[in-house]
C-alpha cells in the first residue's frame, strides 16, 4: 500500500498578481469574504486568485499599486477602505420555508 503525502493548499506562483493579491489580503488580515469585498469581486473569483487557479487582470495589478500608495501615504484613509467585519445572524433553514421563486424568466414561456 502506497502512502500519499497530504495535500498542500494550492498557492499562486510567487511574483504574480495573484500572489501579490493573496499576500496583501493576508497582511491586512482579511478572510475570504472581506478580501473579495476589498477587491470588488465575487468570493469564487477571489478563491481562484488565492489558489493560483486564475490570474487577475491588469486592472487588479494597478489597483494593488494605488491601494499600496494610499496605505503608505494615508493609512487612516486606507483603513476606511477595508471591509468591516460583520456578524450575520444565522438562520435555521429548516424552521423557515424559503420564499417562492418569482422570476420574470419563469413567467416567460419562450
Amino acid at each position: 500500500m502506497t502512502q500519499t503525502a497530504p495535500k498542500q493548499p494550492k498557492t499562486p506562483v510567487p511574483g504574480t498578481v495573484a500572489a501579490l493579491a493573496r499576500d496583501t489580503a493576508q497582511r491586512l488580515g482579511l478572510d475570504e469574504l472581506r478580501a473579495a469585498e476589498y477587491f470588488g469581486v465575487p468570493v469564487y473569483t477571489w478563491r481562484k486568485w488565492s489558489t493560483g487557479e486564475r490570474e487577475p487582470g491588469a486592472a487588479v495589478a494597478r489597483l494593488l499599486e494605488v491601494l499600496g500608495m494610499i496605505e503608505a501615504l494615508a493609512p487612516d484613509l486606507h483603513h476606511s477602505f477595508l471591509p468591516r467585519l460583520t456578524v450575520r445572524p444565522t438562520r435555521d433553514r429548516r424552521a423557515t420555508p424559503s420564499p417562492p421563486h418569482n422570476s420574470v424568466m419563469s413567467e416567460n414561456p419562450v
